[in-house]
């Protein structure tokens, strides 16, 4: 299992590469990135499946304001006799400004029979009755943003299932938003 967290940096440029070679093997990747200002966050993964009965999981979750900007280009590939092979590949972006841009490339390479192999990505903003909803209980703008954007990222930092670490994940994320 991999964890990234992007939160500090002007421009980040980060490569992963996950090649199962045995059978049965399995790779977790996870990545939460806070993006502000002029942020650019690049992240590029190769889920390589060269052995059968091999699995592998990519979670990416994006929070980008002002004019923040995050790249994700990704690729599962599934080689010749790599049979069974079970992937997932999803991309989530939260776009909190209309002046935030979240390009996702997420793909496909298959060149083996019988596996089950799935990809996909988002972008979005604040649903308008989830901030009115919190609004309406008295929450400032600013807080209720936090919460929701906490909420969406939790997903990720829930898959780690090691409270200590992700406590501090949060602590760090809330530390972004007091910046």
């Amino acid at each position: 299992m991999s964890l990234n967290l992007h939160v500090g940096a002007k421009y980040s440029r980060f490569e992963s590469l996950s090649r199962l070679m045995g059978e049965g093997g399995r790779s977790d990747l996870l990545a939460v990135a806070v993006a502000r200002q002029q942020q650019e966050f690049d992240a590029r993964t190769l889920q390589d499946h060269i052995s059968p009965r091999t699995a592998s999981d990519l979670l990416y979750k994006n929070a980008l304001d002002d004019h923040a900007r995050t790249i994700f280009g990704g690729l599962i590939r599934v080689e010749p006799h790599a049979h069974f092979t079970d992937a997932y590949q999803k991309v989530r972006n939260l776009l909190l400004s209309d002046d935030s841009e979240a390009n996702s490339m997420p793909g496909l390479e298959i060149l083996a029979d019988n596996v089950r192999c799935t990809h996909g990505a988002t972008s979005g903003q604040i649903d308008e009755e989830e901030l009115f909803y919190l609004r309406s209980r008295g929450i400032p703008t600013r807080a209720a943003q936090r919460l929701i954007v906490t909420g969406f990222l939790d997903e990720v930092i829930q898959r780690l299932n090691h409270s200590v670490i992700g406590d501090h994940l949060h602590r760090l994320v809330e530390g972004k938003f007091a910046a």
